[in-house]
């Protein structure tokens, strides 16, 4: 009797041992958890509903030029509340991603009063003047927009064409078509935007397509929505006319105009 009370003793202990090291495990887990979940919930970004019209400052501003964003839209802030993506409340004036790409970067505003004064007599005619626009584009109001760290816009529609160089490594300029989102990559590099004209540019695996006089160039039609790589080549886009297209493995692949096309350095795919 005396040995079993010993026996059924020790495994008491044994049992209370183990669970006391079990809560000890589950109770640190939980303090990881916690923190874990305090850390992300700190560095998270937070989003406001705005119930009017709002000035707020882009994020990477540091002299606030307030920007007016649209009532009843939500607006994603950064954790000094300066704002990352948001809805414009009109069309506004801001410096792109790419802006050191701009080419021909002027803006043209109407004037009137000094020239024509309404109760002296009426003319039509409204001059204007040609501005330099310093970089600045002009982005679509009730449209969304997205500011990099530095305060440049990374994503929005564009009020304006814009043309741009398209890649700093080589001479060629490209021409946006207004009411389009046009997007850039962190280094300022045009990622997608809409053709305002039929435009020549190279694609991916233009290597393999040296056969003729066209250097690998291929026409793209005006209005298509076109994507490019860091390097200023095409990814996607629609053609003008139909090609024949060269793989890298040596087939070659029938590729029809006006229909989007994906180019890879290995080959193109349609539809």
């Amino acid at each position: 009797v005396l040995y079993f009370l010993l026996v059924t003793y020790a495994i008491i202990c044994l049992e209370s041992v183990n669970e006391v090291i079990i809560m000890r495990k589950f109770t640190a887990l939980l303090l990881a958890a916690l923190v874990l979940v305090g850390a992300n919930t700190a560095l998270a970004d937070k989003t406001i509903t705005l119930d009017k019209d709002t000035k707020l400052v882009p994020q990477g501003w540091t002299v606030a030029d307030d920007i007016k964003f649209k009532k009843n839209t939500v607006v994603k802030l950064n954790d000094d509340g300066q704002v990352i993506e948001g809805v414009l409340a009109s069309a506004t004036y801001l410096r792109p991603a790419g802006w050191k790409s701009l080419a021909s970067n002027y803006y043209y505003v109407e004037r009137s009063a000094p020239f024509f004064p309404p109760r002296f007599f009426y003319h039509p005619y409204r001059p204007g003047l040609v501005i330099p626009a310093d970089g600045h584009v002009r982005y679509m109001g009730n449209k969304s927009v997205i500011f990099a760290k530095d305060g440049t816009v990374l994503s929005g529609v564009i009020d304006n064409d814009v043309i741009l160089q398209l890649s700093d490594n080589g001479y060629g300029f490209v021409r946006f078509k207004n009411d389009n989102l046009l997007t850039f990559d962190t280094n300022g590099r045009v990622i997608t935007g809409t053709l305002a004209e039929a435009t020549k540019l190279r694609p991916l695996g233009w290597q393999h397509n040296l056969k003729d006089e066209s250097a690998g160039f291929v026409e793209f039609k005006s209005g298509t929505d076109i994507s490019f790589d860091a390097t200023g080549l095409v990814t996607n886009g629609s053609l003008s006319k139909k090609i024949l297209w060269h793989n890298a493995d040596g087939s070659t692949k029938e590729l029809e105009a006006k229909a989007s096309v994906a180019f890879t350095a290995d080959g193109a795919e349609q539809g």
